[in-house]
């Protein structure tokens, strides 16, 4: 007994270690994050803008506004701490449901009116020590082996897609912990039994998960529906009945808490909802999705070297098959082979349904299928081994060479900029704005609220920000009475046509020239929605 507890005990030390240094590693890349995604912009403003949830609900256009502007919208301001009230409406307003705001609004609620990348990497960083732990907690269930655990593990968490998911600062490293979350208590239902205390966990996991992001529904849905079959074939009906009715009461519960998700995912005057329903319901974009995760796949955790990743898995199968002794079986492990079959049914499905869902080819939407994927890879890779050489040294020395070959995919994917979200290029934008400070700020746009968020940390940096139409530009001279322009003027223009105002930044630049009597132009910078050009007098 002693032994076992001190094994038990190295062996939890291990793991901790690991998730240590894995966690160490994230936060180092967390570092040399220097820009946002539009998204991650949206994160602070709809958790801490006092019910406002976006930038054009504040009146910005048509007049000059100040820093204060982006202030009130990034952070948390005095007297509006803990303003769960005030998330709940702005949520209610967007397309998402809450949780992930309200997680982050508490952490900003602590550093008032301050606004740091570390609020949301050490959010993330919380759940994605919460996955780490999971990821290995269900390796081990599958595979009955601590070693195999660890793998999975490290082969998650030092991934490019492991690390990006928990440096990207939107609700999608939760999600992943919440779908692991659930995979691990279904994985032990299935091998322990049903009991109320694991399907409680379960519904709690489902009601969080759907509150923090709606795709979570995907992997909920086929793992619950892939669990009622395994039930209703083995005749369990009262298991099957009882659990259907507590795993749609956590979903009913869901749509009582937060009843606009409802009409998010109904409404037929917003793009995104609408265009997921249509792609959904014909499957148009199913092809060019997969064509797009499976490249996002191949840099996440082959570098991009995929064909030679396959063809040393082929030659590791072919080393198995020569070896194996005839009365060894592929698959021996008994409910740990049949739950890993099911997984993976469940994977497949989800990802299928992920592909003809997205909107656009984004990662994100297939973050909280990474970890699963793979717990599934190290089952398949565990097994074959087994299979073709025992448990001996041959067998050790093979799943060395395999962690060796992954351990360089990922440093060739780290070298070749595969970790995500972290925008070195946004140094270079914010250090020109910076050195044109002291000039006005002219934004040619249509009344559009996203390319002002993409840019809005630069924004407020210049003298004053004026954003108006391209339809106004006859008035700029009225605009800037009284101002004094011989040093120059910023101008941005909202180019992007299918999120915003897609104007032609030469036209409006000849325009503004020739309403102000400027000397030239010249382009400064550009971001995915917009283009910047400096004005000269």
């Amino acid at each position: 007994m002693e032994i076992n507890t001190k094994r038990r005990r190295k062996a939890n030390l291990a793991v901790a270690a690991l998730a240590a240094v894995q966690i160490l590693v994230l936060l180092l890349f967390g570092g040399q994050k220097k820009g946002y995604f539009i998204d991650e912009i949206y994160s602070w403003g709809l958790a801490n803008s006092y019910y406002k949830p976006f930038v054009a609900s504040y009146d910005v256009f048509d007049r000059w506004v100040t820093e204060d502007v982006a202030a009130d919208y990034m952070t948390v301001q005095k007297g509006e701490r803990f303003a769960y009230q005030s998330v709940y409406y702005n949520q209610a307003q967007d397309v998402h449901p809450p949780f992930f705001y309200m997680a982050l609004h508490t952490i900003c609620s602590f550093t008032p009116q301050v606004h740091s990348k570390w609020q949301g990497l050490i959010l993330n960083a919380f759940f994605y020590g919460g996955c780490l732990w999971l990821v290995f907690l269900t390796a081990r269930s599958l595979t009955e082996s601590h070693k195999a655990g660890l793998a999975a593990m490290a082969a998650w968490g030092f991934s490019p897609g492991g690390l990006s998911t928990g440096l990207y600062i939107r609700m999608y490293m939760m999600m992943t912990f919440f779908t692991m979350a659930t995979v691990y208590l279904h994985v032990r239902m299935a091998k322990d039994g049903q009991s109320l205390k694991k399907l409680f966990l379960i519904c709690l996991v489902t009601f969080l998960g759907l509150l923090t992001q709606y795709y979570f529904v995907f992997m909920a849905f086929f793992l619950s529906a892939v669990y009622v079959l395994w039930k209703l074939w083995g005749r369990r009906w009262k298991e099957g009945a009882v659990y259907s009715a507590a795993l749609f009461g956590s979903v009913g519960l869901m749509a009582a808490a937060f009843p606009a998700c409802i009409t998010q995912l109904t409404r037929t005057d917003e793009f995104v909802a609408n265009e997921t329903r249509n792609n959904f319901m014909n499957g148009g974009v199913i092809i060019r999705n997969l064509i797009s995760y499976l490249s996002d796949i191949n840099m996440d955790f082959f570098g991009g070297r995929l064909r030679e990743a396959a063809a040393a898995v082929l030659v590791l199968a072919v080393l198995c098959l020569a070896r194996r002794r005839k009365e060894q079986r592929l698959w021996e492990n008994g409910s740990g082979d049949r739950l890993g079959a099911g997984l993976l049914a469940v994977w497949s499905l989800s990802f299928l349904a992920v592909s003809m869902a997205a909107v656009v080819t984004g990662v994100r939407y297939i973050y909280n299928l990474y970890p699963l994927f793979v717990v599934l890879a190290v089952w398949v890779l565990a097994a074959m081994i087994r299979w073709g050489f025992g448990e001996g040294k041959r067998a050790k020395v093979l799943q060395a060479g395999m962690g060796v070959l992954v351990g360089v995919l990922f440093l060739n994917g780290y070298g070749l900029g595969y970790v995500r979200y972290l925008y070195p290029e946004n140094e270079e934008r914010v250090r020109l704005a910076r050195e044109y400070q002291d000039l006005y700020c002219l934004y040619i746009n249509d009344y559009e609220n996203a390319p002002l968020t993409q840019d809005l940390m630069e924004l407020f940096v210049f003298e004053g920000l004026y954003v108006m139409p391209q339809e106004e530009i006859e008035h700029v001279q009225d605009v800037f009475e009284g101002k004094d322009l011989k040093a120059g003027l910023v101008v941005y223009v909202d180019t992007d046509g299918f999120w915003s105002s897609g104007y032609d930044a030469g036209e409006v630049l000849e325009r503004i020239k020739q309403q102000t009597g400027a000397a030239g132009y010249e382009y400064l910078y550009g971001n995915v929605l917009s283009d910047t050009y400096l004005l000269s007098f």
